[in-house]
């Protein structure tokens, strides 16, 4: 009863974010199944989704928001963002986004990985919230919900100290958090205000308790250890700033920022080793991160021409393969993908087969893998290989056959081929329960079973 009532909550917080508050959702991704999981959300809350805003690449997205926002219709953005889009990072563009807009958005980071480093990194760039795929219909409404509205009451509170520490009414500022300690004791954003004030104050000594009590009121929140390098640093306690620096990027390794501040604070201290190894660090962060968008760049190129020159677009896909090297992860399965439907249009099966095995190395569990090898095995008419590999596929991930109603219908025509008919029925029914306006399911379907009514 508990959780249909929490329920119920956000879901009416996230109507009220729509209707009262002229909120919109701006999603950029190039996950179809997470968008349509999006637009099931609407409807599950009868939304209207002229109030989900979609855009695959991240390129025109600052101008498209400026746009919603100054025609009216919108007051509100909250942007569902793609860690990764075709291998090419938008952590960077996430931070510029956040230093863009403000308080006047919230931006949610969508990510595959669990991984630690990669999730701190997020939140150091800007993220309010992380949602790891794949997520349920709930989950988003609820993730969105807290996104909109953590704690109204409480988060008024917090806006009311930090604009009262800004005009330097800090006496007023210590009353109000207070009220908020009252309200949650444990609470490390409130011990951060506490050090804030202290810190206005000159009283460096009681900001640094302060800020410590909030570091480990939260051993994973950054911001408290920011604070405490800043303090540092304007106390001149180099070997202090050294310190927190090298926990922050314990937690988050992933911010060559740091690493160069790093550099500079070990060459102040005469460590001239520790500040090459950091700079040297930071400047393969960079190149990492360059190789990403170079080799994301080639492979658009590759999709640009594809239909023009097939050949000379397989060979920037080699290129963009090539250019990653011991980089590769399962980030650039798209490449892989890409690579194999160009070559399978050009006939080039085994080459096609081959990039693909050499995908599954990076990612052995991949059913798409197996289901796109199945497919190239069916091209050339190696119906039982091809059958192999699909169930494989299945094995993996069950879900598979209810995704597109292309995948059952394309394993049906293999079980077809081999006379298989049973099977071959049974997958062209999955083909259109999916989709039923699926000709050649139902023509398939028809010509399995002539005297049968089915539809």
């Amino acid at each position: 009863m508990a959780y249909k009532k929490t329920e119920k909550k956000y879901n009416e917080t996230f109507r009220e974010y729509i209707s009262h508050w002229k909120g919109c959702i701006f999603t950029v991704t190039d996950d179809v199944l997470f968008y349509k999981t999006m637009v099931a959300s609407f409807k599950y809350l009868g939304i209207n989704t002229s109030a989900l805003i979609y855009r695959r690449y991240i390129d025109s997205v600052s101008s498209d928001a400026r746009a919603l926002l100054s025609s009216g219709h919108f007051s509100r953005i909250i942007f569902l963002m793609e860690n990764m889009v075709e291998g090419s990072s938008n952590i960077i563009r996430l931070r510029d986004l956040r230093s863009s807009f403000g308080d006047e958005c919230r931006f949610i980071t969508l990510t595959a990985e669990t991984d630690s480093d990669n999730v701190a990194q997020m939140y150091e760039m800007g993220a309010d919230n992380v949602i790891v795929k794949p997520v349920s219909i709930n989950s988003i409404i609820q993730k969105i919900s807290l996104t909109f509205k953590p704690n109204d009451a409480l988060s008024q509170k917090f806006n009311q100290a930090k604009a009262l520490i800004l005009t330097n009414d800090l006496d007023q500022a210590g009353k109000v958090v207070e009220d908020i300690l009252k309200e949650k004791p444990d609470s490390a954003a409130g011990f951060i205000l506490k050090g804030d004030i202290a810190k206005a104050q000159n009283d460096f000594e009681l900001a640094e308790s302060y800020y410590v009590r909030a570091s480990r009121e939260s051993k994973m929140y950054l911001e408290p250890l920011k604070r405490l390098v800043n303090l540092y640093d304007a106390m001149a306690d180099l070997e202090k700033k050294l310190e927190y620096l090298k926990k922050l990027d314990k937690i988050s390794p992933l911010n060559y920022d740091r690493k160069i501040e790093l550099g500079s604070t070990y060459l102040h201290l005469d460590d001239e080793e520790n500040a090459v190894q950091n700079f040297n660090q930071a400047i393969r962060q960079v190149q990492k991160q360059a190789r990403d968008i170079i080799s994301s760049t080639m492979a658009k190129i590759a999709r640009k021409i594809q239909g023009i020159r097939p050949e000379l677009s397989t060979r920037y896909l080699e290129k963009a393969i090539e250019y990653k090297g011991k980089d590769l992860n399962r980030d650039d399965l798209w490449i892989f993908n890409e690579i194999g439907i160009n070559l399978r249009q050009q006939g080039k099966l085994s080459r096609a087969i081959e990039y693909y095995q050499q995908a599954l190395k990076i990612a052995p569990g991949d059913e798409g893998l197996y289901y796109n090898i199945g497919l190239a095995y069916a091209q050339g008419k190696q119906y039982y290989n091809a059958l192999a590999h699909f169930q494989k596929a299945v094995e993996l991930n069950p879900d598979l056959l209810t995704r597109y109603a292309s995948i059952p219908y394309n394993m049906a025509t293999t079980h077809a081929a081999l006379k298989q008919n049973d099977e071959a029925a049974r997958l062209a029914e999955k083909a259109l329960a999916i989709e039923p306006g699926h000709k050649n399911a139902r023509r398939l379907l028809k010509s399995l079973t002539p005297d049968s009514e089915k539809s």
